[in-house]
């Protein structure tokens, strides 16, 4: 007897439970979905950030077209490796010291000439200038073979060696050679000058002997030491990027002397 009435009982409970479980769970309401479908069709407005994003990158373009001009370094590649090492935010401070949109090592920036302090090479202008001259080097020593060039100009000048590192870089900077349209997405290699027009050639050469530095303005590469303590790490980088600088005046000096005699 017991036993049947707490079946009984039992039987009472589950279906209590059942009755109160269904009650609970109410439909959505038509007004919900409505609403739900609404937010779905009507998107917020870009925020105000992203416009003035695209604001700062159009002016950083044109601060790489400005400086691009000066050299053999198409401007396109040099957006590209701003968009890979900063993603066009100059505030970005590398693992090592890195410095900018470009990504500019302070030894490396002194090696080119420059004497000021890292607040001043973290500016965008600042910080192009040099990032370009270091770049365009890098290109001419690659003969226009873009991942070369970009290996060059992340692991520096001497670097032969294409690292899983490197190729994931050129990797990156082509896909946004891609995105943007550029010709230099491509297999390459590109020849120096390939795409500026003859009027802007010729002012970009006009510029290459009038501001390139001869090889006695630059520092020597013994000269790091009064900066870095020789055997560092970064006494070696600022030693061969000084190096680099030398030859790459001492070869402008040369080709610029060759080509007036020609012109003859």
């Amino acid at each position: 007897m017991r036993s049947s009435a707490i079946a009984v009982l039992s039987g009472v409970l589950v279906s209590l439970a059942a009755t109160l479980a269904h009650a609970g769970a109410e439909p959505a309401s038509p007004a919900k979905v409505e609403e739900t479908k609404e937010e779905a069709k009507a998107p917020e407005p870009p925020a105000p950030a992203a416009r003035q994003n695209s604001a700062e990158r159009s002016g950083i373009r044109a601060l790489i077209e400005q400086e691009t001009l000066k050299t053999d370094l198409p401007a396109d590649i040099a957006e590209a490796v701003v968009f890979v090492e900063s993603s066009y935010d100059a505030s970005t401070i590398g693992r090592v010291g890195e410095i900018g949109l470009m990504q500019v090592r302070p030894g490396t920036a002194a090696m080119l000439g420059f004497t000021g302090s890292t607040a001043e090479l973290a500016k965008p202008e600042i910080n192009i200038h040099y990032g370009v001259i270091y770049l365009s080097q890098a290109w001419r020593l690659a003969a226009g073979d873009l991942c070369r060039a970009l290996m060059k100009y992340r692991a520096g000048h001497g670097e032969e060696v294409m690292s899983p590192l490197s190729g994931t870089y050129c990797t990156r900077a082509r896909s946004h050679l891609v995105a943007m349209g550029s010709p230099y997405s491509g297999p390459g290699p590109w020849p120096a000058g390939a795409a500026k027009s003859p009027s802007k050639t010729a002012a970009a050469e006009t510029a290459a002997t009038t501001n390139t530095p001869s090889a006695l303005e630059l520092i020597r590469p013994t000269d790091v030491y009064a900066r870095y303590r020789q055997g560092t790490p970064a006494a070696s980088r600022a030693f061969w990027a000084a190096h680099e600088a030398r030859i790459h005046a001492i070869t402008a000096a040369i080709e610029t002397k060759w080509r007036n005699i020609a012109s003859r």
